[in-house]
């Protein structure tokens, strides 16, 4: 944590404009998993006016005004209703964070003889989808990262969607352990693979991803934490003082962050 991170201005939020919705800027593969999962997860259909999913970290931190962890495999982002013209808004987030040739990349926005949105496999947008449009609306956005395994893809989609499902149900649910707690065991139950296999999943997606990323920006810094002992790989120097985020979740100098190696 930084000093000023407390009173540090939110970035500039642009979700994706409701008449684009559903916005699925996905590969076939991802968007076939999102179909199959979306149907046994019993979601509705009239939600779909309200999604918008994305393989581009770039597109995603500019919908959600945030950047995603470098090494999030997914992440799932409840936007309630625009607040004020300038689009600051308390997101919730819950991000999955543990390469085979990428996907293609591909938006789906087919219209029906009426003019509005539908979702191959899902059925015609509700009839009231467009007079919705001028009410209080909701999104949910997601990111799946494109370089995964099939399994890794099937997964992560999953995931994302069980997160979804628990928000439009009313009972979002946080991660307390990836991979080794409710929403994990929901995870294997929906998928039908054991939780063993998800856990060794997970692990051996974040390893690759952190491979990929040290072939284009290795680490040059490690940063320690005296009281923990945790450390901090980064590409950059910290511009100031940082404290540990596990010893204390807002700034704190007791936990101030040495820097241990220059590589």
């Amino acid at each position: 944590m930084t000093q000023k991170t407390a009173k540090k201005k939110s970035a500039t939020v642009a979700p994706p404009q409701f008449q684009t919705l559903p916005a699925l800027h996905i590969s076939e593969e991802a968007l076939s998993w999102l179909r199959h999962y979306w149907a046994k997860l019993g979601l509705p259909d009239n939600e779909l006016a309200n999604l918008a999913v994305t393989h581009d970290r770039r597109e995603y931190a500019k919908w959600t005004g945030r950047r995603l962890n470098s090494l999030a495999l997914g992440c799932y982002c409840y936007m309630p209703h625009l607040s004020s013209a300038s689009g600051s808004e308390d997101l919730s987030q819950s991000m999955l964070t543990q390469s085979q040739t990428a996907q293609p990349i591909i938006e789906l926005s087919l219209l029906d003889s009426a003019g509005q949105l539908v979702l191959p496999g899902f059925g015609a947008a509700p009839v009231n989808a467009k007079k919705s449009s001028s009410k209080k609306r909701h999104r949910h956005l997601i990111f799946i990262e494109k370089d995964l395994l099939p399994m890794g893809i099937e997964v992560t989609v999953a995931h994302e969607l069980i997160h979804l499902s628990d928000r439009y149900k009313g009972n979002p649910r946080k991660h307390h352990c990836h991979g080794s707690d409710a929403i994990a065991a929901d995870e294997a139950k929906i998928t039908g693979y054991a939780p063993d296999a998800l856990r060794t999943l997970l692990a051996d997606e974040t390893a690759r991803r952190e491979r990929a990323l040290r072939e284009t920006r290795p680490v040059k810094y490690i940063y320690v934490c005296d009281h923990c002992g945790k450390e901090y790989p980064r590409v950059k120097r910290y511009p100031r003082t940082v404290s540990c985020g596990v010893c204390d979740r807002a700034y704190n100098p007791d936990f101030k962050l040495r820097l241990a190696k220059s590589l």
